[in-house]
């Protein structure tokens, strides 16, 4: 592809290549897998947020470490923008509503269509800024005014630059697949095994179901299956629903609607693994020992029919003794795929993988998208037998392909940052933990501090602080350690209809099996993993801050009616303009130091709690408080605490 050969130019000439994230402030960063380096505002050559560019390392170091100035701009990430139309006498100027875009946009007032002063438009760029240049554009498409119901989400789509329609070709394309199951069965290496007992487990509201579990004792072992849609087989290589596919990267969850990676005739039915149906599959089959050790895999693509559709909730039941399943051999089956799943657990926590306690905040709507409730869902054993099933299956992928030495998209994650630890040393400290030191502390420790916080009132706060004290996981096409899971080799391979890698995976992995490491279509592909890689890295990145973004909407939207009332809540951030505290549904709000009226607090030199002047109480990272709502802002999700009583 072409940028990949504008990266690799780039890098020759000694620029170091990254993603541009701009602060509201004027200053970015770029993030390399060299380490982030700061940008100051004058340095960006008129590169904007998202934008891939070609940095200059300066010499030394600044007081934000390692900086440098954007020479080259090798991909713009923004072809649209999404701001407030205001009118200046003969030309429009749309200032975009996305703080970290410091750029307005001008446009001619032919070019405005039916824009009126205060709306909120998505205009096209027709020139980027330069040093010598403002941006110019032309206005596609007037979302509404300002203050629209549901604009804001809206917003979100198109700040993140995320599609919401298929084009008809990829529609159609897509809809001309059928499924030809003897068609299917004569390729020399598929499988018919229709005749094992096979089940999904997935949440209540799950649309498509991309993986099925076959779980059975067979000649002393405990031989798992795990079965994964076979979207390679109808989405081919640069086809139209892959170069679509390739460009979304990823499905997206936002908190009122799902914008699929493929079309949904791929999605939500043919390559969906409805119980019922024959389907195909591409089978990770794994036999373990009494101890979970593997002793033995086979990998082929095969046709299935799965027997039964679980959701999580109903497994736990049947799993806590308070529900029944349909059939003794169905239950015997998720038994022994529980006992598989404690026996991989227990070997994963064992070499230092981690299990984070965290709660996923699901807002339960109105049919209008009015926010009702807050849901805070916490692991169970049932997810948590799924997802050891699944990390497995991507082991043995990745290391098959490593071992075989085969061009491949791995999953890697780096070991912390030590300087983004910090807080979290404090945070022991502070509640008394027997482990205080953690900077360059292995998997293990983090595991020991996350055992140690189990059944305490701060669990919560310090699986949170973890968490952001870790690097993002990523995609490459070389194989590295992944931190939080202590594997040597990981892979995505279990989601080829919600995620592109895992689709590439297939790709790979079908002609290794089919033809060897030299395959000429490995070969081929290999010039473009890194690429791809890289993109499906940011497109992560993109659909978690929207999917994010769009629950901290509607958290906001309802806690504007609870203005004026007392909540108890943890402090989890302290900074020198004030605290962020967190409730226990997830919202989030800072209490800024101008409402604090009882002393001058000042931030002390750790910078973990805000100290008053005369009165010295302190205000510390993990500390409960009572506070009280004062204002939200819907617009940006912004909600403003003042401290109760």
């Amino acid at each position: 592809m072409v940028i990949s050969k504008r990266l690799a130019k780039a890098r020759r000439g000694g620029l170091i290549v990254g993603r541009l994230s701009m602060n509201r402030k004027g200053f970015g960063f770029v993030a390399a897998p060299e380490g982030d380096i700061y940008i100051g505002a004058r340095e960006t050559a008129g590169a904007m947020h998202g934008d891939t560019v070609g940095v200059r390392v300066k010499a030394g170091r600044s007081a934000q470490g390692r900086s440098g100035a954007v020479l080259k701009i090798l991909e713009r990430a923004n072809e649209t923008l999404v701001g407030r139309f205001e009118s200046k006498s003969r030309v429009g100027v749309v200032v975009p509503v996305d703080p970290r875009i410091h750029h307005d946009v001008f446009v001619h007032r032919k070019d405005a269509g039916q824009a009126s002063p205060g709306d909120i438009v998505v205009v096209r760029l027709t020139a980027f800024p330069s040093r010598q240049q403002s941006a110019t554009g032309v206005i596609e498409e007037v979302l509404g005014p300002q203050g629209t119901p549901g604009l804001e989400i809206e917003v979100i789509i198109r700040q993140h630059g995320l599609r919401t329609e298929f084009p008809p070709e990829v529609t159609s394309h897509a809809e001309s697949k059928t499924l030809d199951v003897e068609q299917a069965l004569a390729e020399p290496d598929r499988r018919d095994i229709r005749d094992k007992l096979t089940f999904t487990i997935d949440p209540a509201d799950a649309r498509d179901f991309d993986d099925a579990i076959t779980a059975e004792r067979v000649d002393g072992v405990l031989r798992l299956g795990v079965h994964i849609a076979d979207v390679g087989h109808y989405v081919r290589w640069d086809d139209p629903v892959d170069l679509e596919a390739r460009k979304r990267g990823t499905s997206v969850y936002l908190v009122d609607r799902v914008l699929p990676m493929l079309p949904e005739h791929l999605s939500n039915n043919l390559c969906s693994l409805n119980p019922g149906e024959d389907r195909l599959a591409f089978s990770v089959m794994m036999d373990l020992d009494a101890n979970g050790a593997l002793v033995g895999y086979e990998l082929f693509p095969s046709v299935i029919r799965s027997d039964m559709r679980f959701d999580y909730d109903q497994v736990q039941r049947f799993l806590d003794g308070k529900e029944s399943l349909a059939g003794r051999d169905l239950e015997q089956a998720v038994k022994e795929l529980a006992r598989a799943a404690e026996l991989l657990r227990k070997r994963r926590l064992a070499r230092g993988g981690l299990d984070f306690e965290t709660v996923e905040a699901k807002v339960r709507l109105s049919d209008d998208g009015t926010p009702l409730e807050v849901v805070l869902r916490e692991r169970t054993q049932a997810t948590n037998m799924i997802e050891e099933a699944m990390i497995r299956a991507n082991e043995v992928v990745a290391a098959h392909m490593l071992e075989a030495s085969a061009p491949m998209v791995y999953r890697i994650h780096e070991e912390p940052d030590p300087d983004a630890l910090s807080p979290v040393a404090a945070v022991l400290k502070e509640f008394g933990y027997p482990i205080t030191e953690v900077r360059g502390a292995t998997p293990a420790t983090f595991a020991r501090i996350i055992a140690y916080a189990h059944n305490r009132p701060e669990k919560r706060l310090i699986n949170s602080l973890l968490l952001r004290a870790m690097q993002r996981a990523r995609y490459t096409d070389y194989a590295d350690t992944h931190f939080g899971l202590a594997s040597d080799a990981y892979s995505h391979f279990t989601s080829p209809i919600r995620r592109y890698p895992d689709l590439v995976v297939h790709r790979l992995l079908r002609a290794m099996l089919r033809e060897g490491a030299k395959a000429p279509e490995l070969l081929a592909a290999a010039e473009d993993l890194e690429w791809i890689a890289d993109h499906s890295s940011t497109m992560e990145r993109e659909a978690e801050a929207a999917e994010d973004e769009t629950v901290r909407l509607k958290i906001a939207q309802l806690m504007a009616e609870h203005i004026g009332e007392d909540f108890d809540g943890i402090i989890t951030g302290v900074h020198s303009y004030g605290l962020f505290v967190q409730l226990e549904n997830t919202a989030e709000g800072l209490v800024h130091v101008r409402s604090m009226v009882d002393d001058y607090y000042e931030l002390d030199t750790a910078g973990f709690s805000l100290i008053g002047r005369e009165r010295r109480r302190s205000y510390r990272l993990g500390e409960r408080v009572s506070v009280r709502i004062t204002n939200v802002s819907t617009i940006d999700a912004r909600i403003d605490f003042e401290l109760g009583s």
